[in-house]
């Protein structure tokens, strides 16, 4: 049998292997762990980044079947300018040449009356052709580019937008209001199973938004654009008692006339942005201009200078933000 003296020593051997275990697995347990929340954290951060992608999609598909059935049951045409008799070869394809075919008399503005205009009331814009331009679903990496060529051009537009927290997100809710122009809301969520999950819950949400952006720029909005468009198919309550409610909160609702078609796939290039805004508007005295503010949007970011030269070149047309006295577009009245 071993004694006391042999046992100690094995005792002894076997506590020091232990230690060595300890000290040795211990950190790299505690690196492992680490690594893996590593990993994990930037899986979520892919997972998210991945749905965010396709609630733009479901966002694009739904607000385009707005469209779509707006311009069906619309008497206006939206498949595209039309061509005058007697019209060069040229006229045809350039919007321009279909731009000067317009039926407004009005001399050509200059700057100095541009932005009077922007001062006065809507109704001294009788005789232009007027041009809302509104961006959905910011803000977004892209809304500083966009707030930069707007300025370039001397231009104000209308904003509408959903709630991100953060810093960045509210210089660029501050810097939308400051350099004048229009703040509207586009729902708190951007969800449609909350947004339109009760009268309450549409409330809740717009009223959440509202206080929200208040607390942010001081500015208390009053327009708004549904998610989806006014004439959506995914809200199984009746439309109409959401844009009751919102006349009740004292809010106007906007949906469009005129689409960029910024957010189909595969995605358009900026040629193609541009020649939907311009082919879209020569149908129109008044049009709205649905275009989008999200962060896949490159071609919108793209196609926005070449727009605005184009629109700015234009006689007896002014692009305003949409403000106190705008004649909305509604796919849907309220009886």
């Amino acid at each position: 049998m071993e004694n006391t003296e042999e046992r100690s020593l094995k005792r002894k051997k076997r506590v020091k292997r232990i230690r060595k275990i300890i000290f040795v697995g211990f950190p790299v347990t505690i690196l492992v762990l680490f690594v893996l929340c590593v990993i994990l954290l930037v899986r979520i951060g892919t997972l998210k980044r991945a749905l965010a992608g396709v609630r733009d999609e479901l966002n694009f598909y739904l607000e385009a079947q707005s469209e779509r059935e707006f311009a069906e049951n619309s008497a206006v045409p939206e498949a595209g300018p039309s061509e005058p008799a007697g019209d060069s070869e040229q006229s045809k394809t350039d919007p321009a040449a279909q731009a000067d075919s317009h039926d407004i008399s009005s001399e050509k503005l200059s700057d100095e009356e541009l932005e009077s205009l922007l001062l006065a009331d809507e109704e001294l814009y009788d005789g232009y052709r007027r041009v809302y331009l509104t961006f959905d679903d910011g803000p977004s990496v892209n809304t500083g580019q966009i707030l930069d060529i707007l300025k370039e051009y001397n231009v104000k537009a209308t904003f509408f937008v959903i709630r991100r927290d953060g810093r960045n997100n509210e210089k660029l809710y501050r810097r939308i209001v400051d350099e004048g122009h229009t703040l509207g809301m586009h729902s708190n969520t951007h969800e449609y199973s909350v947004v339109y999950g009760s009268t309450e819950a549409f409330k809740e949400d717009t009223a959440s938004l509202q206080d929200f952006l208040y607390l942010v720029t001081g500015v208390e909005s009053k327009y708004y654009r549904f998610p989806g468009g006014s004439s959506n198919r995914v809200s199984r309550i009746d439309m109409k008692v959401f844009a009751s409610e919102l006349h009740d909160m004292g809010i106007e609702y906007y949906d469009w006339n005129v689409s960029a078609g910024d957010a189909v796939i595969p995605r358009p290039d900026s040629n193609t942005v541009y020649s939907n805004v311009i082919s879209g508007i020569m149908h129109h005295d008044s049009s709205i201009v649905l275009l989008h503010d999200t962060a896949s949007k490159k071609s919108t970011v793209a196609a926005l200078p070449k727009i605005l030269e184009y629109l700015t070149s234009l006689e007896d047309t002014v692009i305003l933000p949409i403000g106190e006295g705008t004649r909305p577009i509604q796919h849907l009245t309220t009886d």
